[in-house]
């Protein structure tokens, strides 16, 4: 979810509103913009910097989106690492543990890095916004106002998920040696009934 966040061109996109008024829907996300238009005709353009050169908000999506892509990979393979029956430290209780442990850290570190993102970009939409409609009501017909597009409800999902998932791997490494070891019944063999 947080790779498709960050792909996606539809962090911001103009108010419905003002596209009855130009017939000109626009999208914008952290590569590129796009112009849809009335007839079917649509033109995209991609920002010309990687990252310097850029608005504060696009730079901190940026890394911020790809530096939780990295630790989300990061997580998951720390967290099939921690599996009881993957082939890595097999029977090494305690180094399976620590492999959940730092995948759940670095799971809640990717939700909270694309929850920053996501939350400033939106920050700076809802700040444009207020402006814009602030120009129209003092009679400026040509306003452009944006409005929070879907990227954005995505990342704030996929940084749920990351936390919860994240607790979840936390929660699971915690569990002692001692307590699997005296474990009641552990090496109980079933035997069937007698039929007389």
């Amino acid at each position: 979810a947080i790779i498709i966040c960050v792909a996606i061109p539809d962090w911001k996109k103009n108010d419905p509103v003002d596209t009855i008024r130009d017939n000109i829907e626009r999208h914008e996300g952290l590569w590129i913009k796009c112009m849809y238009y009335s007839t079917g005709n649509w033109d995209c353009d991609d920002f010309n910097r990687f990252l310097l050169g850029l608005p504060i908000d696009l730079q901190i999506g940026r890394g911020l989106g790809i530096t939780s892509i990295a630790a989300g990979i990061g997580a998951v393979i720390l967290l099939m690492m921690g599996i009881d029956g993957f082939p890595v430290a097999k029977g090494d209780r305690k180094a399976k543990g620590r492999y959940r442990m730092i995948g759940g850290a670095l799971s809640i570190a990717s939700g909270l890095m694309i929850l920053v993102a996501t939350s400033w970009y939106a920050n700076r939409i809802r700040i444009d916004h207020e402006t814009a409609s602030l120009q129209a009501l003092q009679g400026n017909a040509n306003v452009n106002r944006d409005i929070f597009g879907e990227a954005l409800f995505i990342g704030w999902g996929a940084a749920i998920i990351c936390f919860i998932s994240g607790m979840m791997a936390i929660c699971s490494s915690c569990e002692g040696d001692d307590e699997y070891d005296q474990a009641p019944n552990r090496n109980y063999v079933y035997r069937t009934s007698k039929m007389p």
